[in-house]
C-alpha cells in the first residue's frame, strides 16, 4: 500500500483516539477507554509501520507486538460495552406508573 494510504490511516486512528478518550471521560464507561487504547495502539502501530519498518523485538515485528493487543483491547471492550448496554436493558425503571 502507498505511503499516503497510512498516512490517512494515522490521522484516522488519532481522531477516533481523541474522540474515544473524551467519551471515556465525560461518561466514565470502561467500554470508550478500551477503545481509546485500541486505537492508540493501532496509531502506534502506523507509526511504526511508517517511520521503523525494520525495528523488531525478539523476532517479531514491533507494529504487530502492538496491533495484537490492540485487537484483544477492540474484542474487550465491545463485550464490555455490549455487557453494560444490557445490563442498563436489564434495570428496573426509575420511573412509577401513571396508575
Amino acid at each position: 500500500m502507498p505511503t499516503w494510504f497510512w498516512q490517512i490511516m494515522l490521522a484516522v486512528f488519532a481522531v477516533h483516539f481523541l474522540a474515544f478518550a473524551w467519551l471515556a471521560c465525560k461518561r466514565r464507561r470502561l467500554a470508550s477507554a478500551l477503545a481509546a487504547g485500541a486505537f492508540l495502539l493501532l496509531f502506534f502501530s502506523i507509526a511504526a509501520r511508517l517511520w521503523l519498518p525494520d525495528c523488531r523485538i525478539l523476532d517479531i515485528r514491533l507494529l504487530w507486538l502492538l496491533r495484537i493487543p490492540a485487537w484483544i483491547l477492540a474484542l474487550a471492550g465491545i463485550i464490555v460495552g455490549w455487557r453494560q448496554r444490557r445490563a442498563a436493558r436489564a434495570a428496573p425503571s426509575d420511573s412509577k406508573p401513571l396508575s
